[in-house]
């Protein structure tokens, strides 16, 4: 009889078929969550970088006009959009004749004795997965104020 242990141990010591296909959908569904999970980080990543690129245009746009220049002088030193391919990709609406990002000023106004100017700049990021293709993702306003120099300086009475 003990020669016919250890043979009998041999074939209790292998895996079925049953358990070597359950241990492989576990891994199968494993792999899908974790290449599921890459693909839309990879997609988050890339509308963050859009983002980012469509407010860093604005800050850029507002902080010259803080600085004393006029509209025009901003869009005069801003990149040109329509030979930028970086800003055509990432800003909606700067294919296809489109214009941009929108940049105005909005006048002035008085409070507790002091002149302020304001600027909005408003854009759109485009969140379409195809670069050539333009899709409107949210639109974002950044306002900016500036001190306005008054012409006449008042002396205070004696």
């Amino acid at each position: 009889m003990t020669l016919h242990q250890p043979a009998q141990l041999l074939r209790q010591a292998g895996y079925t078929l049953i358990e070597v296909l359950a241990a492989a959908s576990i891994l199968a569904v494993g792999a899908t969550a974790a290449v599921s999970l890459a693909a839309s980080s990879m997609l988050q990543e890339e509308l963050a970088f859009r983002v980012a690129v469509t407010r860093n245009h604005q800050e850029n746009m507002l902080r010259l006009w803080q600085l004393g220049l006029s509209r025009q002088q901003v869009f005069a030193l801003m990149p040109d959009q329509d030979q930028n391919s970086l800003l055509q990709t990432q800003i909606y609406g700067t294919t296809s004749g489109g214009t941009g990002p929108s940049f105005i000023e909005n006048g002035t106004s008085v409070t507790s004795g002091v002149s302020m100017e304001s600027a909005s700049c408003t854009a759109v990021v485009n969140i379409s997965q195809s670069p050539p293709a333009e899709i409107a993702g949210a639109s974002l306003t950044l306002t900016a104020y500036r001190p306005r120099l008054l012409t006449s300086i008042r002396t205070p009475a004696p």
